[in-house]
């Protein structure tokens, strides 16, 4: 009998001397306890949370003292509120707009891609008018339509109340950098 338990102890005492092995081969950490506190080296850092800044929203006023910011959500609008078809002829972002401005009239035109050529302009390209109260007509020439519905008339306050309800305030505002103005002297 005393042989058989040399032989369990003997079996017991190598499979603790295994398993002891094992962890140290391993490399396996014990997990943190009171008693052992993770190092600095185990922690993991925490998540870095940026929350985006708010894009403020438009105003009219701000329109009014930046032509170019006017002219884009003017242009914004036209394209995704108007439903005149040709409006949507202006409708690439990622080309932008050229908008011709003739001095003693109040008629802007707007050509889509901001680099288009005077050769390229063959079609009579679609047009806004800014009165003085700050209403916008939309205009556009008909081509191969019977429909009455090729203007629209809205005021800049309802422009700016449809991009701010939109949330397009960022994309409005980044706009202006694919929008060449063109402001003719004659």
């Amino acid at each position: 009998m005393t042989k058989h338990i040399l032989k369990i102890v003997s079996f017991l005492l190598l499979l603790g001397v295994l398993i002891g092995g094992g962890l140290l081969v391993t490399g396996s950490k014990k997990a943190p306890t009171a008693t052992h506190p993770a190092t600095a080296s185990s922690r993991k850092p925490p998540k870095k949370t940026t929350t985006p800044k708010p894009v403020p929203k438009l105003t009219v006023t701000e329109l009014n003292q930046h032509s170019d910011l006017r002219y884009s959500s003017i242009i914004y609008y036209g394209i995704k509120h108007t439903h005149i078809q040709r409006w949507q002829e202006v409708s690439d972002f990622s080309q932008g707009w050229q908008v011709e401005i003739y001095r003693g009239q109040a008629k802007y035109l707007v050509w889509p891609d901001k680099n288009i050529k005077p050769e390229a302009k063959q079609l009579e390209p679609n047009w806004f008018k800014l009165d003085s109260q700050g209403n916008v007509t939309y205009h556009s020439f008909v081509v191969h339509s019977f429909r009455d519905d090729q203007t629209k008339t809205v005021s800049l306050a309802a422009i700016v109340a449809q991009i701010n309800h939109d949330h397009a305030m960022k994309k409005v505002r980044q706009m202006p950098t694919k929008l060449t103005t063109l402001k003719h002297t004659n």
